[in-house]
């Protein structure tokens, strides 16, 4: 593990017990509906950087997989949801096997990858045929967000995210392997995702 994926773990170790009381709900509720919509009950569902499972206790389906690179945010997550199967590991190397997931959710998580796109590539490398990628990211617009979020101590104040990633960038790596259906903001839908806080993406594999 490198130097920089060693203080990402390290940190959210550090944040596991509070990481689920730190959740701004408002947001994570809006971000939850534009998921939810896509999710089938019997889906097969792979979160991401699942952290506490703020994103998964919530979801449709009970079908529930998840990654993350915090071995205690994982133990929080088995503590939670025991029907889940969670495990600890990399994003950029996952541990399933080919066209295995019906949904794949990558939620807030895009900053902390110093890889984006291998890590795009093996989400679709684990979806099967037709199998979609829902994605949340904060914009790049506002990484002075970082700051004001550290300041003020509110949300995760986490100190170890790599820049915010523009629509623009994201959409170049994700049309590469997928055909994208809907991009819309969050939390207010009526500004152009490009300018809101949040973008959220649906993508389909192809």
């Amino acid at each position: 593990m490198n130097l920089y994926k060693e203080k990402v773990k390290e940190r959210f170790d550090e944040l596991s017990e509070s990481y689920s009381s730190s959740a701004v709900s408002f947001i994570r509720n809006k971000r939850l509906s534009l998921i939810n919509k896509y999710i089938k009950v019997n889906d097969k569902i792979l979160e991401i950087g699942c952290g506490s499972g703020n994103i998964l206790k919530f979801i449709n389906s009970k079908n529930v997989y998840g990654i993350d690179i915090s071995p205690k945010m994982i133990d929080f997550c088995k503590k939670t949801l025991p029907n889940g199967n969670f495990v600890s590991g990399d994003a950029e190397n996952l541990p399933y096997e080919n066209n295995f997931f019906d949904k794949v959710i990558i939620s807030e998580v895009l900053y902390y990858l110093p890889d984006l796109d291998k890590a795009i590539k093996e989400a679709h490398r684990v979806l099967k045929k037709d199998g979609l990628l829902l994605i949340t990211s904060l914009n790049k617009k506002y990484n002075f967000v970082k700051t004001l979020v550290n300041v003020l101590k509110i949300g995760v104040h986490d100190n170890v995210s790599l820049s915010y990633i523009s629509l623009k960038n994201i959409k170049s790596l994700i049309e590469k392997d997928f055909k994208i259906q809907e991009i819309s903001s969050v939390p207010v839908k009526f500004i152009p995702p490009n300018q809101s806080l949040i973008f959220f993406i649906s993508a389909q594999k192809i």
